[in-house]
């Protein structure tokens, strides 16, 4: 059910700018210990909100980037495991090139209300366990956005502003460059090593820029993910309004290895690597077969979705309503446990994070490390990594082993901030696939 308001742009804007008049006054903007200290991010802080997602409208496996001057929208999503409807809201904060808060008010960067509500929202269909499913898409009548950066949206409680239960970053682009680039052989590496160099140029023709080296930022990350992302890279050359990223070490990612996969998007059947299906009360539970480490062995190419997971339900015609949440239960054969560290399932099912709803416990008895979670039904990427506990670092290679050869897709992101601006502009975007000569501007 949608129950949006429409108001013209004037009333917003007197409404919106009376508002932070208001709140400005009660240390509104004020940042609170927590934020100043650590960067803004992707978490959910209740268990039983579950399949959060966030992407451009008609590519479900998108960044949630929206563009400047396009019709596009960026649909968010999830569930909640409650047969209650809930009156949630939310907000939206402007952030720099490192995810904290810019020094912009809201009336600088967004138009409309500073909160709004999310209206739509519909139970699920003859699901085992019921569930209430949530949908946003930005812009929308209650709010548009005004600047380009990095975004993130923040849903609460109504009148529950101070204690979130979801956040996610989410990027406004305004398209001002070009960007080129290749993913090739680590230059140090031997023939056929496990490491890939991304090289590439960003041509800026319509950017005066004064000092390149120190306006422009880039980020660069592997299938999305932020926790190895390449930051604070300078051009290793300038000219003709173009800055080159033409390193050898700088730019280098372990090639890791082609994600295993399941598919539970019918119940009824044992699909690829799912070995039982079994109802115990109160939900479905599957059991997928039991892996091995794939460190030692050679390259083999499978096609997967680089981590990331599909929602579906074969025998149902609305995905996001009619799938049911099933507990998969994961196993990875080793003879002894690792020492120093734990193994989590990791993935998008994880918002590529190792927190205790994806962390593996050792079974002496059957020589396994043996993990489940509550997913959603669908097709669904994993792999295993392993996390130290003294540097927190996530290793997918101990597991899963490296090759060259592995298909990637790698995530540039170019932002420009000139001397008298005070935020940083997202100017530019591009997808540079591994195996692929051709690269996808989102």
């Amino acid at each position: 059910m949608s129950n949006h308001k429409k108001y013209s742009c004037s009333s917003f804007t007197i409404k919106a700018f009376i508002y932070i008049i208001f709140v400005w006054g009660s240390g509104f903007c004020t940042l609170s210990a927590r934020e100043k200290e650590k960067p803004l991010g992707d978490a959910v802080y209740r268990d039983n909100i579950k399949t959060v997602r966030f992407f451009r409208e008609g590519w479900d496996f998108s960044l949630p980037i929206l563009e400047f001057g396009s019709k596009q929208r960026l649909l968010f999503k999830f569930d909640e495991l409650t047969e209650n409807v809930r009156n949630y809201s939310y907000t939206i904060t402007h952030c720099d090139v490192d995810w904290f808060p810019s020094r912009l008010i809201q009336a600088e960067y967004q138009e409309g209300f500073i909160e709004n509500p999310i209206n739509d929202y519909t139970a699920s269909i003859n699901t085992t366990i019921p569930y209430v499913n949530y949908l946003l898409a930005i812009p929308n009548d209650n709010i548009r956005l005004l600047v380009s950066g990095n975004y993130l949206l923040t849903v609460f409680e109504e009148g529950k502003r101070d204690i979130p239960v979801i956040t996610r970053r989410f990027y406004v682009l305004e398209p001002s460059t070009r960007i080129s680039g290749i993913v090739k052989n680590a230059t140090f590496d031997s023939y056929k090593g496990p490491n890939q160099e991304v090289d590439f140029m960003v041509a800026y023709p319509g950017i005066s820029m004064q000092d390149p080296h120190n306006e422009v930022k880039v980020v660069l990350m592997q299938n999305s993910r932020t926790d190895n992302a390449i930051r604070n890279l300078k051009p290793l050359y300038i000219r003709n309004n173009e800055l080159s990223y033409d390193y050898n070490q700088e730019n280098v990612f372990s090639g890791g290895n082609e994600f295993r996969n399941f598919d539970a998007k019918n119940i009824r059947i044992n699909g690829m690597g799912v070995v039982n299906t079994e109802f115990i009360q109160p939900l479905y539970h599957v059991t997928l077969r039991t892996d091995l480490p794939r460190k030692e062995g050679g390259y083999r190419f499978d096609n997967d979705l680089n981590g990331r997971y599909l929602v579906k339900n074969d025998r149902a015609n609305e995905p996001d309503l009619e799938s049911d949440y099933i507990s998969v239960h994961f196993s990875l054969e080793l003879p002894n446990p690792l020492l120093g560290g734990d193994i989590y399932i990791f993935g998008e099912l994880c918002d590529w994070q190792c927190t205790a709803a994806n962390k593996m416990t050792y079974n002496q008895s059957l020589k396994l490390y043996e993990g489940s979670m509550l997913l959603k039904q669908g097709f669904y990427d994993y792999q295993y990594v392993y996390v130290d506990k003294g540097t927190q670092k996530i290793d997918n290679i101990m597991l899963e082993g490296s090759h060259v050869e592995t298909e990637n897709d790698y995530n540039i992101f170019v932002y420009y901030r000139g001397f008298s601006s005070r935020y940083d502009h997202l100017i530019g975007y591009r997808t540079i696939n591994s195996v692929k000569l051709e690269g996808k501007n989102n």
